[in-house]
């Protein structure tokens, strides 16, 4: 006798109405949001070069990446820190010293910031790009309930800063570029992963309090 048995089901073209109907809202709602977190993991998915790997940066890094589709020829990582943030960057360096492939490294400001000795590192191939989105602080808490723009959130939350990449890629050797605007992020991603005789960080500042704003709308998009 038969182990298995056809049913008619409607099942499948459900749920792949409902996809193709989010899909076509994901790319009307990202073509009309303004320079943002959003709008550059969205630009930088579409741009990465294939057969490479791709390293992801813990808390909004990694929580804004599974939003995107990416190349299947693209080996995505992302390494848990003890705290979320922690080792990222040092793992990104082991993985592009151990493959051939080139390794590409995308990260938020607090996570490169406080994994930053991993730079002090002799071993790191010219072929490894670190990206780090600037935004001025630990946007992840923008988008959980609580009082923002206050003093206590500003200082124990989001951790608010100045600081910039800049010094740390002239004092570890690695050729630096800064943009924030949209046009900027694809002119310096056209030359960004072609071959060079350094390594290469580039920062964008995307330092606006309307990056939650933003992220949270696109939920209410979806729906």
């Amino acid at each position: 006798m038969p182990k298995t048995q056809e049913v008619k089901s409607s099942y499948r073209n459900y749920w792949t109405a409902i996809r193709s109907e989010r899909t076509k809202k994901h790319n009307s709602f990202v073509e009309n949001i303004p320079f943002s977190d959003f709008k550059v993991f969205d630009t930088l998915f579409k741009m990465l070069p294939n057969d490479t790997v791709l390293q992801i940066g813990n808390s909004s890094a990694i929580r804004y990446a599974q939003l995107f589709d990416v190349h299947k020829s693209i080996k995505v990582f992302c390494n848990r820190g003890t705290s979320g943030i922690d080792g990222s960057t040092s793992t990104a360096i082991g993985c592009a010293v151990a493959n051939k492939l080139q390794t590409n490294f995308i990260t938020g400001d607090l996570s490169f910031f406080y994994d930053s000795n991993a730079l002090w590192n002799n071993y790191i191939p010219d072929s490894f790009r670190i990206i780090v989105i600037n935004n001025g602080g630990g946007g992840i808490f923008r988008i959980l309930p609580g009082h923002k723009n206050t003093e206590n959130f500003d200082t124990y939350f989001e951790t608010k800063h100045n600081f910039s990449a800049q010094h740390l890629a002239e004092m570890y050797n690695f050729k630096y570029k800064k943009v924030a605007t949209q046009s900027d992020l694809i002119s310096a991603l056209s030359t960004f992963f072609k071959e060079s005789k350094q390594p290469k960080i580039l920062e964008i500042n995307t330092a606006d309090q309307l990056n939650d704003e933003i992220l949270l709308s696109y939920f209410s998009a979806l729906k």
